[in-house]
């Protein structure tokens, strides 16, 4: 019998069996992460603590050994950017994924993280451009002249918008974990894992390449009256200081097996001393 048959196999049977996990429960991860995605910000990882953070009550109780309870808590510690009530609907994809994955222990780990990848930028343009920029942006200019005078509507106003942010961002995620958890199911039953897992991991990577050109900036100063050597640099390769510096740190890690702190370390005392010399 072949692989993908056994895993279809598998799902079928599990499919009949109650979920370990309850309402409550689903609930309750949305709300932890409601109150830190925010929070937990930093260049190493964006809201990946926060995520990592909320997700431990679902992990513990769908994994009572402690090994694979801990490879499950590392996945959801990585990299993780997207718009916090939109980005709910990853979350509550991403809960019902484990939730298969405790099951049969046929999905690969990698799928999951793959597909918070994939879909973290995607998600937080339209979440930053709809609720960011345009709702919240306007709700709060029409509460500046309410402000302005003196009244008491407009911290109303402002509590009743995150109230609503709320409830949007608990329905996104309800959503999320009953789609997430049907769709994998198919994926899974049609035997169409490997397409999954290749096509996640291009989307993955390809949103990894834009955050990376959008968020490393590198240049250097060096030039003479004749010569300019950004300039010359640029005309080459646009941005080829910047990938020159996500390739060194990709090495670093893979290759050399250091630690991200260290790399971090290391680019500041590189930039400080390039700026001393005048060549950055």
């Amino acid at each position: 019998m072949s692989e993908d048959m056994k895993v279809k196999e598998a799902v079928e049977s599990e499919s009949r069996e109650g979920s370990v996990l309850t309402k409550k429960d689903i609930d309750k991860a949305y709300f932890r992460w409601w109150m830190t995605a925010e929070i937990s910000a930093n260049y190493e990882r964006m809201q990946g603590l926060a995520y990592g953070a909320s997700m431990i009550p679902i992990l513990e109780k769908l994994y009572p050994e402690k090994e694979d309870l801990s490879e499950a808590l590392k996945r959801h510690l990585a990299f993780f950017n997207s718009e916090a009530t939109w980005g709910s609907m990853i979350f509550g994809s991403a809960i019902a994924m484990e939730e298969e994955r405790a099951k049969h222990k046929k999905m690969p780990g990698e799928m999951i993280t793959s597909y918070k990848t994939g879909l973290m930028g995607p998600v937080a343009g339209i979440g930053d451009t709809v609720d960011l920029a345009t709702i919240f942006t306007l709700v709060s200019a029409f509460c500046c002249s309410f402000a302005m005078k003196g009244s008491l509507a407009a911290p109303i106003i402002m509590f009743l918008l995150g109230a609503a942010m709320y409830v949007e961002g608990l329905i996104f995620h309800r959503v999320g974990y009953k789609m997430g958890r049907s769709s994998v199911k198919n994926i899974m039953s049609s035997g169409k894992l490997k397409d999954m897992i290749n096509g996640a991991n291009m989307i993955g990577m390809f949103m990894m390449g834009a955050l990376s050109a959008g968020l490393v900036r590198l240049s250097t100063v060096v030039k003479t009256k004749s010569f300019n050597l950004q300039e010359t640099l640029d005309s080459i390769a646009p941005g080829i200081l910047p990938l020159l510096v996500i390739f060194l740190a990709y090495f670093g890690l893979k290759g050399r097996k250091m630690s991200a702190p260290k790399i971090v370390i290391l680019i500041i005392l590189v930039c400080v001393v390039g700026s001393l010399l005048k060549v950055l």
